[in-house]
């Protein structure tokens, strides 16, 4: 919304939509794009906890929902290998399904709304969009819900037209700011007082610190984490993204890899640290890479493939060294696109900790130093004032460390770094 154009936003206002009208024919247009990207990471990211939604130990029961996961975490129980194998050739077919028959056709048809004389890298293709622009369906469907359409139009219109302008006077944003901020405070003062009674009475507040220090472990794995997906995939993925070929082929790959839950492999992995007898507190790292690594890859990938041709020939053209290339071009180029990988890397990293810090096999159920496995053990023992402590300890992490160090990063690559 804050890059949308405003000569689109003046139009709107001269064709007198409604606000209605206006969501729908250029607030979403605008925002399509970006929509469908997240989207399509976020359902990838909800694959992950499949196993530890449809499986959960609280208070000392656990409770099962029929599904894959579940399905899954029975066979790791009984040790079934073969089963194991069957669920994840199931859970590929599912994720190469949902990608090919939905995801892709949307990014492909999401391009036509990409504003300005810009244009992807490497165009987004789709068999499954294009047999279904040349069969009737989407006329058959706009015949259907034109009706639908011309009625909610028509309802909507007494709310009034959409004749604000998008950036509105900066005086009243602040003081609309001014007001939403103490209203959400004290309400978020309120729930915390209350909270912080509830522990102080159940635990003590000196738990805290407990967990701050297991925070600290964890958060050692999670640097660890991103320092070395970025030494192993920055090199591979600016190879791909600027080798358009190879772009073509890979990036669908790295979206499937992005999506398919790498818990579904922890028995795999749990097993061969119990026979190599290797540390939970270093597998551990291992195990939150397998799904959080690949946002690395995939957003370098893009920062590659956006580099402007032009930019490359005269690099070229002037006999640059490769490492005056990397160091001039390559790495300023995708810089942006690596910090975007990085927070989402750190963050899914932070969420499969609490699956990846306590994993079993079998009888056998290995335990590492952290505060994901503080979590884990706290709910599974149904202490509830643990929990919170866990989650708020982990949710300081997380904020502190967007704010303090990604945010500083973000504002770097705008300044510094930027093409535009």
């Amino acid at each position: 919304m804050t890059t949308q154009p405003r000569e689109l936003d003046e139009a709107a206002r001269l064709l007198r939509l409604t606000k209605w009208q206006r969501f729908w024919k250029l607030d979403v247009p605008s925002g399509m794009i970006p929509l469908v990207w997240n989207g399509m990471m976020s359902f990838g990211g909800g694959w992950f906890f499949l196993v530890a939604s449809e499986v959960i130990s609280v208070n000392n029961h656990t409770y099962a929902l029929p599904g894959i996961g579940s399905y899954v975490a029975a066979a790791t129980e009984q040790q079934d290998i073969p089963a194991i194998l069957l669920a994840i050739g199931v859970m590929v077919l599912m994720v190469v399904g949902v990608n090919t028959l939905f995801w892709r056709p949307l990014t492909a048809w999401a391009e036509k709304f990409r504003t300005g004389d810009t244009s992807a890298a490497v165009p987004q293709r789709s068999m499954t969009l294009a047999v279904l622009r040349h069969s009737g369906v989407p006329r058959y469907l706009g015949m259907a819900f034109r009706p639908v359409s011309r009625g909610l139009d028509a309802l909507t219109r007494p709310f009034g037209l959409a004749d604000r302008p998008l950036r509105v006077n900066a005086g009243r944003r602040r003081a609309g700011d001014i007001v939403f901020g103490v209203v959400v405070g004290l309400l978020i003062a309120w729930g915390a007082i209350e909270l912080l009674i509830y522990i102080q009475g159940s635990v003590g507040l000196a738990e805290f610190a407990t967990a701050l220090l297991l925070g600290f472990v964890t958060f050692a794995r999670v640097v660890v984490l991103v320092l070395v997906a970025t030494l192993i995939w920055v090199p591979i993925g600016v190879w791909i993204g600027m080798n358009p070929r190879v772009t073509r082929f890979a990036q669908p790959v790295v979206q499937v890899l992005a999506s398919f839950p790498a818990n579904f492999l922890f028995p795999f992995v749990t097993l061969l640290l119990i026979t190599t007898g290797i540390s939970l507190d270093i597998g551990g790292i291992f195990l939150m890479a397998l799904g959080a690594q690949w946002y690395i890859l995939f957003n370098v990938i893009a920062g590659a493939s956006a580099i402007p041709a032009d930019l490359r020939e005269a690099s070229m053209n002037l006999g640059v060294s490769r490492w005056l290339r990397w160091k001039r071009l390559i790495l300023p180029a995708v810089f942006a696109s690596w910090v975007t990988g990085g927070i989402t890397a750190a963050g899914g990293a932070w969420n499969a900790s609490i699956v990846s810090e306590v994993v079993g096999y079998g009888h056998t159920t290995l335990t590492a130093t952290g505060l994901g496995a503080y979590i884990a053990n706290a709910t599974a023992a149904g202490d509830f004032a643990r929990t919170f402590v866990g989650v708020i300890v982990m949710t300081l992490f997380v904020v502190g460390i967007n704010r303090l160090f990604w945010r500083r990063l973000y504002r770097i690559a705008e300044t510094r770094f930027s093409l535009t």
